[in-house]
């Protein structure tokens, strides 16, 4: 496969500049990118810089003139792809990944969602335009990623901080095949200044350590405002630490925050990142995540395809899941017995244990998730109760509560286990979620504030203690009591799919 590919503008003619400058950025994807697919087999690439022109029209003819005339030395190549970055108005929000087409549709959309799967950054998805002159004009099939927005300090962050991971997903969209494994080689994380190189920071301050601090704590947008729903959470952090909870942060707190990145960095990941790509963008296209749910409405984005990847990585690791696969037991107990009529006018029977079960469990979920938090993973206790202790204060997707824990002695070690390595898909589900200063707050001390923390920073955690709790303890949850969940098919075609894929990978 040969692929000719160009950085927008030029030296000479800048394109947008932000926080970060159009040109400059591109040119360092192209040459990351291209370094990755020189490591794959079969693929050839040439790259371009244009560095001559000094208007707009010219820099456009030069650039088509290199990839139809010159590139591979005329004499023809399978791919055009020309990376530029996006601009609109100054902001702390986050924007997003976004890639144009005029007949690669299918290839736009891979590059969006691989490079957000592997960012945290928002899928904006494949954009048709007929109008673009460097489309218009190639000769070669082509595409032109917006990798995101210079204008926009949370997309800029995740741009920074995956930057390897982003030239790494679109080498392998382009491709369509994965990267030598290691793919690619995961950076060296960043030597962390000790803790005295850097400021006490309390409510109030702004600028980069705050901005660093957010991004450390994951579930924050980094607009570097050290404002009240960032005091929150550092309360929050500070009670699952087991430290003085006081919202300042120095440096017994700053060593906790960087001792959670490292175990990030560090630890494994829950899914292949290929195979978590395809599932992302099969999930993205599925007929249940548009659905309007009742009296919900539509769930927030990553939602879905959060819960198709957390169904694969309970396929994937079966002596985490035994208990959730389990043949229906007693209604009293079990959430699938208890809905049986609901399963079987679907035709789904759960008489009988293994991966059908384990995957009806997970469109029981899937239901369950709008009813008791709209779907939003950060949410926290329902503020008109009064369980303000450890153990019974309500998070997360589900608003399942430590006290599960004695449903069934495989949840206890998950805390111990996710607290280590903290990875659960959070770039997924908090995409278009923000949290509030109310939905963060946590409550009492030891395991059980460490266990409300957990549930928001590690989505997979959550899914997999409340899945287990369905299984054993279902009247922990009011809306499965009163019938409230919706069972869709929908939900149980898109899991079969993520099922198929991974039991094709194993």
């Amino acid at each position: 496969m040969k692929i000719a590919m160009s950085s927008g503008h030029g030296s000479k003619v800048a394109g947008a500049v932000g926080i970060i400058k159009e040109h400059e950025e591109a040119v360092r994807v192209v040459n990351k990118t291209a370094e990755y697919l020189r490591q794959m087999d079969g693929v050839e690439i040439e790259t371009f810089e244009e560095k001559t022109a000094t208007t707009q029209d010219q820099n456009l003819k030069n650039i088509v003139n290199w990839h139809n005339n010159v590139a591979f030395g005329g004499r023809g190549h399978d791919l055009d792809c020309f990376v530029h970055f996006n601009c609109n108005v100054d902001t702390s929000k986050p924007v997003g990944v976004e890639c144009w087409y005029m007949t690669q549709d299918d290839l736009a959309e891979e590059i969006a969602s691989s490079i957000a799967m592997a960012s945290g950054l928002i899928d904006r998805g494949a954009k048709f335009s007929d109008g673009l002159y460097v489309l218009k004009h190639s000769i070669a099939p082509a595409v032109l990623p917006e990798i995101c927005f210079v204008d926009s300090s949370a997309d800029v962050t995740l741009y920074e901080k995956y930057f390897d991971q982003i030239c790494g997903s679109l080498a392998e969209a382009l491709t369509g095949d994965e990267l030598p494994t290691p793919s690619p080689e995961p950076p060296e994380p960043e030597p962390v200044p000790p803790s005295d190189d850097k400021p006490m920071l309390v409510k109030g301050d702004t600028g980069p350590y705050v901005a660093e601090l957010q991004r450390k704590l994951g579930v924050l947008v980094a607009d570097g405002d050290f404002g009240s729903i960032t005091d929150t959470w550092v309360r929050a952090f500070q009670a699952a630490c087991g430290i003085g909870v006081d919202g300042k942060v120095g440096d017994m707190t700053w060593d906790e925050v960087d001792a959670l990145q490292n175990r990030v960095d560090e630890g494994t990941l829950p899914l292949p990142r290929k195979l978590a790509d395809q599932i992302y963008t099969l999930a993205k296209a599925s007929d249940i995540q548009d659905f309007e749910w009742p009296g919900r409405g539509m769930t927030p984005p990553g939602y879905i395809p959060g819960m198709a990847l957390a169904f694969a990585y309970a396929v994937r690791n079966h002596e985490q899941t035994d208990v959730m696969g389990k043949a229906a037991g007693s209604p009293d107990k079990d959430a699938l017995a208890w809905y049986e009529q609901e399963f079987a006018r679907l035709g789904m029977s759960n008489k009988t244990a293994g991966i059908d079960t384990l995957r009806h469990l997970f469109v029981m979920m899937i239901g369950l998730g709008p009813r008791e938090s709209s779907a939003r993973y950060c949410e926290g206790r329902d503020l008109s109760a009064s369980n303000v202790q450890s153990d019974t204060a309500e998070a997360g997707l589900f608003q399942t509560s430590w006290n599960i824990r004695s449903a069934d002695d495989s949840i206890g070690p998950l805390l111990d286990e996710f607290w280590e390595n903290p990875n659960g898909f959070l770039p997924q589900f908090k995409e278009n979620v923000e949290p509030t200063k109310d939905n963060l707050n946590s409550y009492g001390t030891g395991n059980g504030v460490r266990y409300q923390f957990l549930s928001r920073f590690c989505p997979l955690f959550h899914v997999m203690v409340t899945g287990i709790g369905m299984r054993t303890l279902r009247q922990h949850w009011g809306p499965i009591n009163r019938r409230e969940v919706t069972i869709k098919k929908e939900a149980d075609d898109l899991l079969l799919e993520v099922q198929k894929l991974v039991t094709a990978v194993a």
